[in-house]
């Protein structure tokens, strides 16, 4: 199976790079190849091919595919900003089996299993988070971040345990426990508003590839683990016959996405408004979820694919605009190509058509509606609330540049990625099928899940 072999190449490809790291244009080459090869290998998989290694067995269906070229594609871009950009050399070994783990969270057929796996992914990046000691306090936010996780494992390896073993005549209250306390396990991992705090942290003291690496991979990878895991792991029945998950998930999701985007208004730091950002996307896409219906589920997971991607674009065009205002403020005057990358990156954050992250969007807030209009009414003040803090963004870091000189950056990396991501963006809005059907299909196991019979 195409996507086994490609786990073991990034795997591989990480231990060689570490062993390589002090050669920044070797290890950055090796990681690029190691990545292209992934790409190739899972472009070039059947739909719904499965294998097995050590008794796990792996399957890449249409989502794990798309999703897995799409995780790839950002780890590729962030590596070339890292080398071209600010050479770190930890990053590269962090950035390849960061690669490996998340295209087994995609792949893996079993909960315990997939669950295990993203643990690993989460973890990883304390390496990239610390590579910039001299210059910041990412030892302690690493600290946080590994706390929240180990917290969130726990619970989750416990609750995904006992709903395996427990009989199934158990009382329907039984498995919306185990439940309930998977979701807050997922918060946990997903900085969901209110487990945010160790997220805020990373913020100020994590390098702006980190966070990229973290906000525009991991987090989407988590999101559609969630997603797999309910529906692998039969709790979804109780879950509709007991609404109480339902409303838990609604809660969350409603605080995250009003919350975040207020937050995003407030936010003074140009990394500050992208993370708030996603937050309150997730907590949209939560909702979405939550209405345990075709469209939210289609909405949801393309959300968060959408924000991963924007997300990376903001977060290096924000580490770009940082360095060349050398302690100042950010200004498109000494970065016009990060700024520009900046803005568009915030037109895809927040959904405007024609690009590919409207659909989502359109998907999430029209079963809301239908839901209740207060729930839609609710993630619409959202979005209008992340409209208003990226224009604000956007005129903050132009409105100083007429009669200004502009100097152009002279490696205007986070330009190009920008370009890239914008033209993926754009592409895919105009054809969306081969963006949506992959999801679609998901949704449809989903639902099947909730009705086995």
């Amino acid at each position: 199976m195409n996507a086994i072999e490609a786990i073991a190449l990034l795997g591989g490809a990480a231990l060689a790079a570490f062993g390589l790291r002090k050669r920044v244009w070797l290890v950055a080459l090796l990681s690029l190849a190691a990545i292209g090869t992934a790409i190739w290998l899972i472009a070039a998989a059947d739909v719904d091919s499965t294998g097995a290694v050590l008794e796990l067995t792996f399957r890449l269906s249409a989502l794990a595919r798309m999703a897995s070229l799409v995780v790839l594609a950002i780890l590729a871009l962030l590596v070339l900003d890292v080398w071209l950009g600010e050479p770190a050399y930890n990053f590269f070994p962090v950035a390849l089996a960061v690669g490996g783990s998340a295209v087994a969270v995609l792949t893996l057929g079993t909960p315990l299993a997939i669950y295990g796996a993203l643990i690993v992914a989460l973890l990883i990046p304390v390496g990239s988070f610390t590579f910039q000691v001299h210059r910041n306090r990412s030892v302690e936010a690493a600290v946080r971040h590994f706390a929240f996780v180990a917290l969130g494992g726990s619970l989750g390896i416990a609750s995904l345990a006992l709903a395996a073993s427990l009989p199934k005549d158990q009382p329907a209250t039984t498995f919306v426990l185990l439940a309930v306390i998977l979701v807050v396990a997922f918060a946990l991992k997903l900085a969901a508003i209110p487990f945010h705090t160790h997220a805020a942290l990373l913020v100020s003291e994590a390098p702006a590839a980190s966070l990229a690496l973290y906000f525009g991979v991991l987090v989407p990878t988590t999101f559609i683990a969630f997603a797999e895991i309910l529906v692998l792991s039969g709790l979804l029945p109780a879950i509709v016959q007991v609404q109480r998950v339902q409303d838990l998930l609604l809660g969350i999701g409603l605080l995250s996405a009003i919350g975040g985007a207020l937050l995003a208004t407030g936010a003074l730091e140009l990394r500050r408004l992208v993370v708030y950002g996603v937050i309150s996307n997730l907590g949209a896409a939560l909702v979405g979820i939550a209405t345990l219906s075709g469209p939210g589920i289609v909405g949801a997971v393309a959300i968060m694919l959408v924000s991963g991607a924007c997300a990376t674009q903001q977060l290096l065009a924000a580490g770009t605009l940082e360095r060349r205002a050398a302690g100042g403020r950010p200004s498109a005057r000494t970065a016009p190509l990060a700024a520009l990358a900046f803005v568009v990156g915030g037109a895809g954050m927040i959904g405007i058509p024609p690009l590919v992250g409207f659909p989502g969007r359109f998907f999430v807030e029209l079963i809301a509606y239908a839901f209740s209009g207060g729930i839609g009414t609710a993630l619409v003040v959202a979005a209008l609330l992340l409209l208003i803090a990226q224009l604000r963004a956007g005129i903050a870091l132009f409105g100083d540049v007429g009669g200004s000189p502009i100097r152009i950056e002279p490696r205007p990396v986070a330009g190009l990625v920008g370009a890239l991501i914008f033209a993926a963006l754009l592409l895919g809005g105009v054809i969306p099928d081969s963006f949506l059907k992959p999801i679609a299909a998901f949704a449809d196991e989903f639902l099947k899940a909730i009705n086995p019979l």
